[in-house]
């Protein structure tokens, strides 16, 4: 029996790809040494991934990772998505040359819809004042958004939208200049900056989940949403990026259906296993999820939609606790197979 076609995704947070010589954060800079280090560890680990759609984050420039493909001997098998962003980290996205890009797209502002504003409520409401308004108007780092017609054999298969996104991080914001010279806003500046890494990451998930509604809103085309999103599986900020839709538990539920809802690959492996053994990075002690796989329905089996079956996830994590110089990543690398598989075959 012929081996079903299947479509493999993979999620890669780069940490720092930069070429030599190049500024980074705070000024630092690769060493030519350091760099070839650096490409060497990158293109191994791209060898044993080896997926069909991989998307990128903290990637400096371009060059290096073109290069990382070159040491890896994948560049003649894949199409680099990529863009020169102003001396900051950006998204990217490798695409095997089987299957055809279509459109690409960075996402720089928030969409129109998103209005993050509460007024005062009635005085004589009962309703607790919840006034707030959050001014926020782009991504830190824009979202990369890929139209992709996928290769499955001799099957016709629709064209998918890949969103990479990297969400702020949970390390506390530095505070606007003037204000935390004020001794007493100074004493309490990391309560102030957590806070403000929680709003900025919030409102970067509200303004993905305004974009995938307009494009997943009774529509069937499929969607695949991948990146360090900076938070757990179940937090705030990732179950208003998926929509928090409903698994399908047993046999008569209702769940598995659901138009603009993404499932997390994550949780598909987790039902599967009974238990939960993921974790992509290492902070304090703490081993999390911050990087993720999640796909709408047409990926989902229990879905009348479904065109892809879900066959399993790996997470490369071995190397971050190695606490040596052989490694060059602080997240794991998550990848998500899927069998053309469709609903009534």
């Amino acid at each position: 029996m012929a081996r079903k076609p299947s479509l493999k995704f993979a999620t890669f947070n780069l940490y720092n790809l930069q070429v030599p010589n190049e500024p980074m954060y705070h000024g630092n800079k690769y060493t030519k040494a350091q760099y070839e280090k650096k490409i060497k560890w990158t293109a191994g680990l791209l060898r044993r991934i080896d997926a069909d759609i991989i998307g990128f984050q903290e990637l400096w420039h371009p060059d290096a990772l073109k290069e990382a493909f070159e040491a890896s001997e994948l560049a003649d098998d894949y199409t680099l998505v990529t863009k020169v962003f102003n001396r900051s980290i950006g998204t990217a996205l490798a695409v095997k040359k089987a299957h055809e890009i279509k459109s690409t797209k960075w996402i720089k502002d928030f969409p129109d819809e998103l209005v993050l504003k509460k007024r005062k409520s009635s005085s004589n409401s009962g309703i607790p004042d919840y006034k707030i308004s959050v001014s926020a108007e782009y991504f830190a780092r824009p979202i990369l958004k890929v139209k992709i017609k996928p290769f499955q054999g001799t099957k016709n298969t629709p064209e998918i939208l890949v969103y990479v996104a990297h969400f702020k991080s949970k390390l506390p914001m530095d505070l606007d200049k003037v204000e935390k010279q004020k001794p007493s806003i100074k004493v309490h500046q990391t309560a102030i900056g957590n806070a403000l890494s929680t709003i900025r990451r919030t409102a970067e998930a509200a303004a993905l989940r305004v974009l995938l509604n307009k494009d997943m809103k009774g529509t069937s085309i499929p969607v695949v949403v991948m990146g360090d999103l900076n938070d757990t599986e179940h937090s705030v900020t990732n179950t208003l990026v998926t929509g928090d839709p409903n698994y399908r538990l047993f046999h008569s539920s209702r769940g598995g259906n659901s138009d603009t809802g993404l499932f997390s690959s994550s949780s598909l492996q987790e039902y599967r296993n009974l238990r939960d053994v993921n974790y992509t990075h290492i902070f304090k002690g703490r081993h999390e999820t911050l990087d993720h796989i999640l796909v709408s329905e047409q990926f989902y089996d229990y879905s009348k939609k479904r065109i892809w079956s879900f066959k399993e996830v790996r997470v490369y994590n071995d190397y971050l606790e190695d606490h040596d110089d052989k490694s060059s990543g602080d997240h794991g690398v998550v990848t998500s197979e899927f069998v053309f598989h469709p609903y009534n075959d």
